[in-house]
């Protein structure tokens, strides 16, 4: 049979990549490209997923307050940002996964926590004015602090404690809670 003879339809089937037809790729998220997600973006923390949602991976080093001391600890920190619908890009809640990590033998590590976290004060990320956003689970025990220039991923605190992103320039209030663990720099890419 010489290829003169190929039907219409076998030619269209022949023409169709292996594996059938695929889909069309989901849009990106429009809010994964905002000033307050660019450092995280150009390390590669930031990814963008179906439905609007934004997922930010990183490792939070427990002594990166400590003038950058860093060890061999970390707590990896998955935080998936679910928007409302609408102009901007408001933070709805965030689905926020934790698991420490590091020195810690396996037996001893605390099981992986996942929990909603909700916005604390104005949470438009797309707002280039909004220079934190901080987010709090519903016991409020809990606590990210996203800055542009660095994230604090706190434990155990208190409802109303204060989270503290720099060190203090004495010793007063530093029984006050709470010092976060952070993005040592050297996780970032050079800028």
């Amino acid at each position: 049979m010489s290829l003169r003879h190929v039907s219409p339809l076998l030619a269209l089937l022949l023409s169709v990549p292996a594996g059938g037809p695929r889909a069309a790729a989901p849009a990106p998220s429009r809010c994964a490209q905002v000033p307050l997600f660019q450092r995280y973006a150009r390390s590669g923390m930031v990814e963008s997923l179906p439905g609007n949602k934004v997922r930010l991976t990183a490792l939070a080093d427990v002594h990166g307050a400590d003038c950058g001391t860093s060890d061999c600890y970390f707590t990896k920190v998955r935080a998936v940002f679910h928007f409302a619908e609408g102009k901007g890009c408001h933070v709805r809640e965030v689905e926020v996964s934790t698991e420490e990590g590091g020195c810690i033998p396996e037996g001893e590590r605390a099981p992986p926590k996942r929990e909603a976290f909700l916005p604390q004060g104005p949470a438009d990320v797309a707002d280039p004015a909004l220079g934190q956003l901080t987010l709090r689970t519903r016991k409020a025990d809990r606590a990210l602090v996203l800055l542009p220039k660095n994230l604090f991923y706190f434990t155990d605190v208190k409802a109303d404690a204060p989270l503290h992103t720099t060190l203090p320039t004495d010793a007063e209030g530093e029984d006050a809670c709470c010092w976060g663990a952070s993005i040592a720099e050297s996780h970032f890419r050079a800028e």
